[in-house]
C-alpha cells in the first residue's frame, strides 16, 4: 500500500524542486515561474484561511488560555495585532462555516473565496472585496449582495486592488445611491477621522488612520505640494521615494505648525521636546539620545536640532541627579535671524525655493565645536537640506552678501 506524505513535507520537497527548476529557467521563461509562484502562494493563503476558519469554529483559541483566535495567531505565529485579525476577517468570509450541529456552510463570500482558491487573485484583492461587502447597506436583498460579490470577485482577476476599490465605490453607490442614513441622534464630536501611532519593533514611530473625504483632498493637496521632488543639487535627481518625501512633507507642515502664532502651548512655552544626552556625546556626534517618550535618536541628530532650538541645559551628578536648570536661551536670536532672512530671503542650499516659514538655522560650524552664534556662521535651510547637509557633508561658506555651498566629494 502505498504510503502518503505529510502534506508540509510534500510541499517543501515541491518547493526544493521548484528552487532548481527557476536556477536553470532561462529569461524567456523567468516571467512564467514567477507568474505560478504568486498564484501558488495565493493558494496556499487559501489553506491557510481554511486552517483559521477551522480554529475559530471549534473555538480552539479560548480552550488554550487565549482570548481568541486573534490572539491565539499573534504570538503563534508571530504576526502583529493587525496582521492576525486580518486574517481572521478574511476566514470568517471565505472559510467554510459550520453550523451548530456540525454541517459544513459554503463561505459567505463564495466566488471570491473560488478565486483565491485557484490563485487567481491576491490577499490585496480579497481585503478590497470583503471591505466593499461589509459596507453594502442591510436593506439591500440577498440576491443584489450575492451579484454585487460575484461582480466584484470577477475583476478582481483583471485589476489591481486600488483599481478594484474604484469598482467597489461604484458598485455601492448604484446599490446604496443615498448614502449611509443619517442618526436620530446628533453626533456630540464630529470628527475628522481618525490617528492611531504606536512604537515599533525598531523603535520607528507606526501611523495608521483614515480621513473623512471632505477633509482628505485638503490633506493630500497640501501634503503633495510639499512633497515634490527636490534634486540634492543642480543635475543630481531627488532620491527619495514617494514615500520618504511624504513622511519628509508631513514633518514640514508639523514645523509650520510649531512656528505658527496660534499654536498651542504648555505653560505658555510652544510644543517642545526634552532630548537627554550625554555632553560627550553630544560634542562628538557618537552616540545616543533619549527623547520624551523614550525613544532614541543618534547624537548627530541631535546635533542637528541644536542648530536652530531652544536649548535648557540641564547639569548631572555623578548619579545623573539633576543639580541646577538654566535658563532657556535661543541659540538662535530673533536679531540674528531677521538678518538670515534679509540676507538668504530662504533656503539658502542652491536650488531650492523653500520660504522662510519653513526654514531653520544652521551653523557651519556647530556651536558644540565652538562655532559662533553669528550671522558669519549661519543660514537658513529647509527641514529636508538641514538633514541633507548634516548627513553628506556639504561644506558651506559665508560671504557679505551670498552663501557659497561646496559638495562633498562624492
Amino acid at each position: 500500500m502505498e504510503t502518503l506524505l505529510d502534506p508540509r513535507q510534500a510541499t517543501v520537497a515541491c518547493l526544493d524542486q521548484w528552487r532548481d527548476a527557476i536556477v536553470g529557467c532561462d529569461d524567456g521563461g523567468l516571467p512564467g515561474q514567477v507568474r505560478d509562484i504568486e498564484s501558488v502562494s495565493r493558494m496556499v493563503y487559501s489553506v491557510m484561511l481554511y486552517a483559521v476558519g477551522e480554529l475559530e469554529s471549534r473555538n480552539i483559541a479560548v480552550t488554550a488560555g487565549f482570548r481568541n483566535t486573534k490572539q491565539l495567531l499573534a504570538g503563534m505565529l508571530n504576526l502583529s495585532p493587525t496582521d492576525a485579525g486580518t486574517r481572521v476577517t478574511h476566514a470568517g468570509q471565505l472559510a467554510p462555516r459550520r453550523t451548530l450541529g456540525g454541517e459544513v456552510l459554503a463561505p459567505l463570500l463564495p466566488e471570491t473565496a473560488a478565486a483565491l482558491a485557484a490563485g487567481e487573485i491576491g490577499p490585496g484583492q480579497v481585503r478590497v472585496i470583503t471591505e466593499a461587502t461589509n459596507a453594502i447597506p442591510a436593506c439591500v436583498n440577498a440576491a443584489d449582495r450575492d451579484a454585487a460579490e460575484a461582480e466584484l470577485a470577477h475583476h478582481a482577476r483583471s485589476f489591481h486592488p486600488t483599481a478594484l476599490h474604484k469598482i467597489g465605490q461604484r458598485i455601492l453607490a448604484h446599490l446604496d445611491p443615498d448614502g449611509p442614513a443619517p442618526r436620530d441622534e446628533p453626533e456630540l464630536a464630529p470628527t475628522a477621522g481618525e490617528l492611531r501611532f504606536w512604537e515599533r519593533r525598531d523603535g520607528r514611530l507606526g501611523l495608521e488612520g483614515y480621513l473623512e473625504p471632505e477633509h482628505s483632498a485638503a490633506f493630500r493637496s497640501l501634503i503633495e505640494q510639499l512633497a515634490v521632488p527636490r534634486p540634492a543639487a543642480e543635475g543630481i535627481p531627488d532620491t527619495r521615494s514617494t514615500g520618504q518625501r511624504n513622511a519628509d512633507a508631513l514633518l514640514e507642515v508639523c514645523g509650520l505648525a510649531r512656528a505658527a502664532q496660534d499654536c498651542p502651548t504648555t505653560a505658555g512655552e510652544p510644543s517642545h521636546l526634552t532630548v537627554t544626552i550625554d555632553w560627550d556625546a553630544l560634542r562628538t556626534g557618537l552616540g545616543v539620545a533619549t527623547l520624551d517618550y523614550g525613544t532614541q535618536i543618534s547624537a548627530a541628530q541631535a546635533r542637528q536640532w541644536a542648530c536652530d532650538a531652544k536649548i535648557i541645559p540641564v547639569v548631572l551628578g555623578g548619579k545623573s541627579e539633576p543639580l541646577d536648570v538654566g535658563r532657556a536661551m535661543r541659540t538662535v536670536p530673533l536679531s540674528i535671524r531677521r538678518a538670515l532672512v534679509a540676507r538668504d530671503h530662504g533656503c539658502a542650499f542652491p536650488g531650492c525655493d523653500r520660504p522662510l516659514g519653513m526654514c531653520q538655522a544652521h551653523h557651519c560650524r556647530h556651536w558644540i565645536d565652538d562655532g559662533e552664534t553669528s550671522v558669519e556662521n549661519c543660514v537658513l535651510l529647509c527641514e529636508a537640506h538641514h538633514r541633507h547637509v548634516h548627513r553628506t557633508g556639504w561644506e558651506i561658506l559665508i560671504h557679505p552678501s551670498h552663501v557659497e555651498f561646496i559638495p562633498p566629494r562624492s
